[in-house]
């Protein structure tokens, strides 16, 4: 009787040796899991970021098409004016405060500041003239032209028609992770036509105005 026991059960190094392979199996499985965690928390992270980003852009993409001609800015700011939603002329200015790109309307209903992405190094706009020229800040210089006389007779002025703005476009570095080097994001948006302020040339006589 015994020795059937004996037969039936299972030795100290058997134990053991399951142990092991438990607890192997134990450390694998934690090891899988944890990576899996961390892969899906960096991509959700990314896929956030990438909205965020999404958004931003969207959001000035709006405000351009809806740009009423007044345009000044350079480096990282810009400001225009546009139409809301009620139809009334509001003013719309980007900066870069910090490492937030923020967005300030105001209007008929006060001021409101709105961060639009945070983790930014830079930000530049650049701006498109029908002519091909790009600028990095608007209104350009006045080179080789010059603001009307007020005594000047009717015609004697005329407007250049490619000192006009056809596109701006925006560049958004963002910060980089762990030491590398940020991401830059471009943007370039189609605006209604808008003449470059105070763009004349004086005509001699009888030049066509």
């Amino acid at each position: 009787m015994t020795a059937k026991r004996r037969r039936e059960g299972f030795t100290l190094v058997e134990v053991l040796i399951a142990l092991a392979l438990f607890a192997l199996i134990g450390v694998a499985g934690f090891t899988l899991l944890n990576s899996v965690l961390r892969t899906q928390g960096a991509t959700e992270a990314r896929l956030d970021r990438m909205a965020e980003i999404q958004r931003a852009m969207l959001v000035v993409t709006s405000d351009l098409d809806q740009v009423t001609g007044s345009v000044a800015g350079g480096g990282g700011s810009l400001s225009i004016r546009k139409f809301d939603t009620g139809g009334a002329i509001v003013a719309v200015r980007y900066d870069v405060s910090g490492e937030d790109f923020t967005r300030t309307v105001t209007g008929p209903g006060g001021e409101r500041i709105q961060t639009l992405v945070t983790g930014v190094s830079d930000a530049r706009w650049t701006f498109h003239q029908r002519s091909g020229a790009v600028h990095s800040n608007w209104p350009p210089p006045q080179s080789g032209a010059t603001l009307p006389s007020p005594s000047a007779p009717p015609g004697a002025t005329r407007m250049v028609p490619d000192e006009g703005l056809a596109a701006i476009a925006l560049d958004l570095t963002l910060t980089g992770i762990n030491g590398r080097p940020g991401a830059t994001v471009r943007r370039l948006v189609s605006i209604p036509l808008t003449d470059a302020p105070e763009t004349v040339v004086q005509t001699g006589p009888g030049s066509a105005p």
